[in-house]
């Protein structure tokens, strides 16, 4: 018998370890077989990690990270960017993409309709 500890993961990434050029992101890079991410099913590597518990993972160091992770509790949220493969084999990003169209459609209109009509206001 053996007890798990941490949430089943390995993670790269921060400001001072970033996984991708000028990119400070936390991504998953492992998972450990048999922990809780494994069992949970949902988490897989290259797996971007937005939040934990509500709190940003933004402009964080690697060890900031870590230690928002380790001291996550025994109940965890995650906000993640599923990365997904296309058919060419490349990876996409998806997951927020109706929800981005969506805020960039009202950005453009919002600056169409600024321009046109602010020299009336």
């Amino acid at each position: 018998m053996y007890s798990i500890v941490g949430l089943g993961f390995n993670i790269i990434g921060g400001t001072d370890h970033q996984h991708f050029c000028n990119d400070s992101a936390i991504y998953v890079t492992k998972i450990k077989e048999e922990g809780p991410a494994a069992l949970n099913g949902r988490l897989k590597e290259q797996d971007q990690i937005l939040a934990i518990n509500g709190r940003e993972l933004c402009n964080l160091t690697h060890q900031e990270a870590v230690e928002i992770f380790r001291n996550s509790g025994d109940e965890v949220t995650l906000l993640v960017l599923k990365k997904i493969k296309t058919k060419n084999n490349q990876i996409d990003v998806s997951g927020f993409s109706p929800l981005v169209l969506a805020a960039l459609g009202i950005t453009v209109l919002a600056m169409f309709v600024y321009v046109k009509y602010r020299r009336r206001l």
